[in-house]
């Protein structure tokens, strides 16, 4: 059980870090928020300048982007340029943490399912010693195929629960102090203050409020919920009944 729970913490992580990477990413997400969010109106600025800056840094944060930041309109002091470095650092992080979770999260559910089939097979040689160890190392291999998928789908269930609790519990907080969670944030990130930026020598935090990256923290859970809606679904297509008629999940639960 052990192994499953941290197998489904792992597999979450590659959702948060998937989702949080989409979000930010997505240029058009920004564009649809930079007037409703009155984030035109308030830098002073023209829509295409604004547009374009950000453009410019959210391809500067991408992991594939090489080359030092220059911002078309904006000028930069040293912190800032300092804490985007960080930043595109963070971004490449997350988009390497998503493949990596997976596989390892996948391994420890080879582990797990080799490890229990290992000590069935035991306890079977040991009541029934008549069987020859070609007919029960067939049957182990069976049955080890068909319990991956259980074993698989069990940390799926595991990690569709995570995607609906955190995501509920940071909603409280966002709806509760947005502000704290957001310096909070920053400060578990990053050990230095470059974060705090003033507009006088870096305009481009005129066009990066706060109030934005609550909308992209809500995008981000409105991602891990509807993750979870297709892990489960997911798992409906794992425990499909077979042919028999018989669901595959009574077959696997004599291996819980």
């Amino acid at each position: 059980m052990i192994l499953t729970i941290i197998s489904s913490f792992l597999f979450f992580i590659a959702l948060l870090c998937l989702g949080t990477t989409l979000v930010i990413h997505c240029r058009g997400f920004y564009h649809l928020l930079a007037e409703p969010l009155q984030i035109i109106s308030e830098s002073g600025l023209a829509k295409e300048v604004v547009l374009r800056n950000y453009d410019h840094l959210i391809e500067y944060c991408s992991p594939f982007y090489r080359g030092v930041l220059s911002f078309p309109d904006f000028p930069s002091s040293s912190s800032a340029l300092s804490h985007f470095a960080e930043t595109k650092t963070l971004f490449s992080c997350l988009s390497l943490a998503v493949p990596l979770c997976c596989l390892a999260g996948g391994f420890l559910l080879a582990i797990k399912t080799w490890w229990n089939h290992k000590i069935t097979g035991l306890f079977i040689l040991g009541h029934k010693a008549l069987q020859t160890h070609q007919t029960s190392g067939q049957g182990e291999q069976n049955n080890l195929s068909r319990t991956l998928p259980a074993e698989f789908s069990r940390a799926l269930r595991f990690t569709a629960w995570l995607c609906i609790l955190v995501p509920f519990v940071c909603l409280l907080l966002f709806l509760t102090n947005f502000h704290k969670v957001f310096y909070g944030m920053h400060h578990i990130l990053f050990d230095n203050n470059n974060w705090i930026f003033d507009a006088a020598t870096d305009p481009v935090i005129t066009i990066l409020p706060e109030r934005y990256f609550l909308c992209c923290g809500i995008g981000i859970i409105l991602f891990l919920l509807l993750a979870a809606a297709a892990l489960s679904r997911l798992r409906s297509y794992l425990f499909r009944p077979d042919r028999s008629g018989v669901k595959q999940k009574n077959v696997f639960s004599v291996h819980s």
